[in-house]
């Protein structure tokens, strides 16, 4: 199944924004490294909690930290960086902001809403690591 499906899927079955991303991003991992993934993206659901950074957003991050993020006492990861602002960049020029208060629809039926921010996050953050792992193989 598609990354961005299994997202949509993860997050209509009730996981958060995060969550939901991080699972879709993380599919071919371990279940035990999944689920240490799916307990540290728990806390970034509902814009961290505090209607602050959307939780998608965040969940797509760690996501990225996977493929490109630091082992211990490697190199600061500067393609992770960079791939971060693009996604945060990317999202905010779709969405306006990126702050959960800003975009989140007051109701009920936020979700349907909140499922496009998953989808989105998810697809982009894919675009992005094929980008940058192409460069990467490259050179």
């Amino acid at each position: 199944m598609k990354e961005t499906e299994l997202a949509r899927k993860f997050f209509q079955e009730g996981y958060s924004c995060a969550e939901a991303a991080w699972l879709a991003l993380a599919n071919d991992l371990p279940a035990n490294e999944k689920n240490l993934g799916l307990k540290l993206s728990g806390g970034f659901g509902g814009g961290v909690s505090t209607q602050g950074l959307c939780g998608a957003l965040a969940g797509a991050v760690l996501g990225l930290g996977l493929y490109l993020g630091r082992e211990m006492d490697g190199p600061r990861p500067d393609a992770l960086r960079a791939a971060t602002k693009e996604l945060v960049e990317s999202f905010n020029a779709k969405f306006k902001s990126s702050d959960c208060r800003d975009i989140k629809p007051e109701g009920p039926d936020y979700r349907v809403k909140c499922e496009e921010y998953v989808v989105f996050c998810v697809e982009e953050a894919l675009r992005i690591l094929d980008e940058a792992l192409a460069v990467d193989d490259c050179g």
